[in-house]
């Protein structure tokens, strides 16, 4: 193993095995219970998110949340986060959104690890933000004269959801005077009312900027029960459709194109929808899941590219308008998209949002995460090098991908009106509570998704019957499940899942096979005479420091009959050089004309050694010309 794979790759080992002896001591003692909420959404969620000390996961993607927690979000400079509020202004215009971010993530981090260190940093940089608020609750990085003209409303958003997740698990509510004056801060500054400002012009990209607020807003409205703030909501939602609004709502009813939203913005568009679809929760507007789930489709269909991500130059695009460099796949983008789907996930209960889920966490939220959990990409291209840094100068996604790695343990496993719901696959243990407030506990074994052998036993069990719900992947064609080694008798219901009912005991054991083979996908469009390589769930990459020599000059490949189904594909373990976790493997492609050996790694691992990487591979008989 290369040393510096190696030594990445112990300490994840490490840290995961630390975290694991620390849930396990927490879940032997107490778990924690988030404060509850004043006011009770109208819309009951099909699947429940989890408290993340409930689900603690232990193969690849455990131990991507392991190094998360402890070479990331606990490593970075309080001093750093804090700067721009101790000594206005930041350093650049949107300084002031890292800090609520963080907390964000670092909450939802702490929760999952019991980590007592990172602990005491929460508790110093939320009493120390707190400090920073002016009189008039002012909670931006701007001076006076500059208010209101960029992004501090969008600092105030997340300042919000990161004080708001600070409490809600800590149960230390000390923020939360903080939190209504800048909440009535807002609400004196921005309506429809004489003498209040507009809200659209408070920030960039047709008011989406300054009004994805919303989400913290009603958020906020459900935590005090205090009703102008759920007023304020509404207000956000009237400026949409106003002349100059981005007419989000509206659009998504009519033309059901995200390109055609405002000025087609990826993040502030989907950090909207997300808020929507919390006041639809909070409050119920089928008009706004309707027109949600409309944007969803759209790219899904349209816009989304194989590793689940969307967007380039940070825009939503024509119909299939795919390039693979031009700052592609921004990860704030990627981090929303996970969300929308999280949210959908819950008010649908439906399998496709999970499959949707699966695909981006291990293509590209991974990809754009150093395999030490050290740095981010900001941009993560389908070819070329990746763009890690840990600087938060200049770079937004520096903060926003801690936080999709830390959401992941809300809705790995879940649980709705029937019994457990199993969302992604990895090794792992999970404690969960049911509806009737009876307890399930999971120990899941497996390599997934090096291989589609997972076991599952059942490790404590009420004495009632329940449902166990099996996510059997959008991409699996054969799939095997057995209880106690013999077939289930599973039914696949509206959801999408199948569902086994029985009257579980202790040590009964699920297993689980998915027939993984390499999937070839063809390139149209910008990537006509390309091909791009899958196994299971994952897209791969030609990887320089795989096959020993740089990617783009990856050969024409020349495939009998133009069929790329007769390549020979085989999966390996990975060398030293490359091998990232204990289950990582590389993929040899050959040709029945050639003796070509080029190897393929998982686009998550692909460009870890800072070698060049490329998805889209040429295909057929060579031309001239040809690029």
């Amino acid at each position: 193993m290369n040393c510096q794979i190696r030594s990445r790759f112990a300490s994840a080992l490490t840290v995961a095995a630390l975290t694991s002896a620390t849930l396990l001591s927490r879940l032997s003692a107490s778990t924690i219970s988030p404060l509850p909420d004043k006011v009770e959404p109208v819309i009951a969620d099909r699947q429940d998110a989890q408290v993340p000390d409930r689900v603690h996961l232990t193969g690849w993607v455990g131990m991507r949340m392991a190094v998360n927690e402890s070479n990331r979000l606990a490593m970075l400079d309080v001093d750093r986060l804090l700067e721009g509020f101790r000594k206005r202004p930041g350093r650049q215009s949107w300084d002031g959104e890292h800090v609520g971010k963080w907390l964000h993530a670092a909450t939802l981090a702490w929760v999952n690890t019991g980590d007592p260190l990172l602990r005491r940093k929460l508790d110093f940089v939320a009493a120390e933000l707190v400090k920073c608020q002016l009189p008039d609750g002012y909670l931006g990085t701007y001076l006076e004269k500059d208010r209101w003209t960029e992004w501090d409303v969008w600092a105030h958003k997340y300042n919000l959801i990161g004080l708001i997740t600070y409490m809600r698990y800590t149960g230390n509510q000390a923020p939360l005077p903080a939190c209504r004056r800048m909440a009535d801060l807002l609400c004196r500054s921005f309506g429809d009312q004489p003498g209040q400002r507009n809200i659209l012009a408070a920030g960039f990209h047709a008011g989406m900027a300054p009004t994805s607020v919303l989400e913290p807003m009603v958020l906020l409205y459900r935590m005090t029960g205090e009703s102008r703030y759920l007023d304020f909501c509404k207000y956000i939602l009237r400026s949409w459709e106003q002349p100059d609004g981005p007419k989000i709502v509206s659009t998504l009813l009519t033309s059901k194109r995200v390109d055609k939203v405002g000025d087609a913005k990826a993040y502030e568009m989907l950090s909207c929808l997300n808020g929507a679809l919390e006041f639809h929760r909070t409050v119920s507007d089928p008009k706004i899941l309707e027109a949600c789930l409309n944007a969803w489709q759209d790219i899904v269909d349209h816009r989304l590219y194989p590793t689940g991500t969307a967007s380039y130059c940070e825009l939503f695009h024509g119909d299939f308008d795919f390039p693979n460099v031009n700052d592609v796949g921004e990860t704030c983008v990627t981090v929303t998209w996970l969300q929308f789907n999280a949210q959908l996930l819950r008010l649908t209960g439906e399998k496709r949002f999970a499959d949707q889920i699966e695909k981006t966490v291990l293509n590209q939220l991974m990809g754009a995460q150093s395999c030490d959990g050290t740095k981010w990409g900001y941009y993560v291209q389908m070819e070329g090098r990746k763009p890690y840094t840990n600087n938060l100068d200049g770079n937004c996604c520096l903060s926003s991908g801690p936080r999709g790695v830390a959401l992941i343990a809300t809705f790995a496993l879940a649980t709705d009106a029937d019994g457990v719901v199993v969302n992604l696959y990895d090794a792992g243990t999970a404690r969960l509570t049911l509806r009737d407030g009876t307890s399930v506990a999971l120990a899941t074994q497996t390599e997934y998704p090096a291989s589609g052998d997972i076991e599952i036993t059942v490790t404590s069990a009420p004495k009632t019957p329940f449902v166990i719900k099996l996510r059997i992947p959008g991409w699996c064609e054969e799939a095997g499940v057995q209880v106690n080694g013999r077939n289930a008798k599973g039914k696949t219901g509206a959801d999408g899942y199948l569902a086994i009912q029985r009257l579980w005991q202790d040590q009964d054991k699920i297993q689980l096979h998915f027939k993984i083979e390499p999937r070839i996908l063809i390139g149209d469009h910008k990537n006509e005479g390309k091909l791009a390589v899958l196994y299971g769930p994952l897209v791969l990459a030609a990887d320089a420091a795989a096959s020993g020599e740089p990617a783009e000059k990856a050969p024409h490949f020349s495939i009998p009959g133009s069929d790329p189904n007769e390549l020979r594909i085989t999966a390996e373990a990975a060398p030293d050089k490359v091998e990232s976790w204990p289950g990582a493997r590389v993929f040899r492609m050959a040709d029945g004309g050639t003796n070509l050996a080029m190897r393929l790694v998982p686009f998550a691992d692909a460009g870890a050694t800072g070698a060049d990487y490329q998805i889209w591979l040429p295909f057929g008989p060579p031309r001239a010309g040809r690029n």
